[in-house]
């Protein structure tokens, strides 16, 4: 099999991981000690940032995987259950933190997502995606928050419904309420 097929095998795996990563920590704590499914979680992370340094042009990604990485390991040595759950509050914050940081330093992250389809973009659609942009920190910190106090106040039950379900939902519709927004948004700009 061709490198290039085996590096999008693993690039699938990845994704599956990180999607499934509540489900995997639920099933995971009822075989395994909360410190072998954290030391799991940590050599995870740690591939995934190999994987990410072997690409270029990806210096913000390899950096979220950095700080995660680094703020897992810190909580480890002081909360195995913490630092196990905290892993959807870090990945939203650094998602917070990536959007919030492109509208400091544009184009926004929506911005550019929107000029692969349309490179030529007016100041109206340059000022939406800015406010698209804005509206994702937001859920991304709303996100957060909420993740945050099913990882210190709910059951592992309830962190992996609301983590590995719930949430995702939550995007979807983000992202589909965006979608529907725009069009009527594009309708009313041309009438």
């Amino acid at each position: 099999m061709p490198s290039w097929r085996n590096r999008r095998l693993l690039d699938i795996a990845v994704v599956l991981i990180s999607i499934g990563y509540p489900f995997l920590v639920y099933f995971g704590l009822m075989r395994f000690s909360p410190f072998s499914v954290a030391v799991a979680l940590v050599v995870f992370l740690a591939l995934r940032l190999l994987l990410q340094r072997r690409r270029a042009g990806r210096k913000t990604e390899v950096g979220i995987y950095l700080f995660v990485l680094a703020a897992l390991f810190l909580l480890l040595l002081v909360d195995e259950m913490l630092a196990i759950k905290a892993y959807p509050v870090m990945i939203s914050l650094s998602f917070a933190a990536v959007f919030g940081y492109s509208l400091f330093h544009p184009p926004s992250i929506i911005e550019k997502i929107a000029r692969l389809r349309e490179p030529e973009l007016d100041a109206h659609a340059v000022q939406y995606t800015r406010k698209v942009t804005i509206a994702w920190v937001i859920f991304f910190i709303s996100n957060a928050a909420i993740s945050s106090w099913t990882a210190l106040y709910a059951s592992v039950e309830t962190w992996t419904v609301y983590n590995g379900f719930i949430s995702y939902i939550l995007i979807g519709l983000m992202f589909g309420g965006e979608l529907f927004l725009r069009q009527f948004v594009k309708q009313k700009k041309v009438s």
